[in-house]
């Protein structure tokens, strides 16, 4: 009868233990969980506030100076339309980005907004935005001999670094997407170009959802580049 007696109480410490065990290790757990949750909610609620805030910079900092009505858009000497790929996600069809800024820069031109043309976009074997853009805009009416072409503008950044360096722009007028104006000029103010932006229509279409959220991006990345990465292009 003892050892009967001995060995239901180790069984019963024994699975006490277990429970014990288990108990503790289930409470581990869902602490870790809890952590975890908590640091990805952090995470998150940081970089949306970093970028709602450079977003808002960047909206505020444009602020009345770019344009839907081309009535309101100042006359200046020089022109600068920003490229974008021709061709919209499959390459079978136009891109309507594309289509609406050729579009916005004939009627400016039309209008006799400016007198010299600069266009800046990613030039590379097989592809050449500023060539297509130069041909779609002679179609249009647009003299060739006003065009000058960069094909080293396969980012904004570096448009606006090349106007200011190699074309010794002062002032000018932005032809884009409202969006991405807004960013040039802010680019711009940092190399001491006097800019405006003339707004393209931009593309509701729900393929288009994707590029606005890079835009979002693109504007984290602009500080990045300012300050860190590209700061002695923005150095006097």
């Amino acid at each position: 009868m003892r050892l009967l007696k001995q060995y239901q109480n180790m069984t019963i410490k024994v699975h006490d233990n277990m429970i014990y065990l288990i108990q503790t290790k289930m409470k581990k757990n869902k602490q870790r969980k809890k952590r975890i949750f908590y640091s990805t909610f952090t995470i998150i609620a940081i970089l949306g506030a970093i970028i709602a805030l450079c977003n808002i910079i960047v909206d505020k900092n444009a602020k009345g100076r770019t344009f839907n009505d081309i009535n309101e858009v100042p006359t200046m000497q020089t022109a600068l339309l920003l490229g974008t790929n021709p061709k919209a996600r499959g390459g079978k069809r136009p891109s309507s980005f594309y289509m609406a800024r050729i579009k916005a820069t004939a009627e400016l031109y039309k209008h006799g907004k400016f007198r010299q043309l600069i266009i800046s976009g990613d030039k590379r074997e097989g592809y050449d935005e500023p060539q297509t853009m130069r041909h779609d805009l002679i179609e249009r009416g647009v003299p060739d001999s006003i065009i000058t072409m960069d094909g080293q503008g396969y980012r904004t950044l570096l448009s606006m670094r090349n106007i200011k360096q190699h074309f010794r722009v002062n002032d000018m007028i932005i032809i884009s997407q409202k969006w991405h104006n807004e960013r040039s000029i802010f680019l711009a103010d940092k190399m001491n170009i006097k800019a405006v932006g003339y707004n393209a229509d931009d593309v509701r279409h729900p393929r288009a959802i994707w590029t606005h959220i890079r835009e979002l991006l693109a504007r984290v990345k602009l500080f990045i580049d300012l300050y860190i990465t590209h700061r002695k292009d923005f150095c006097e």
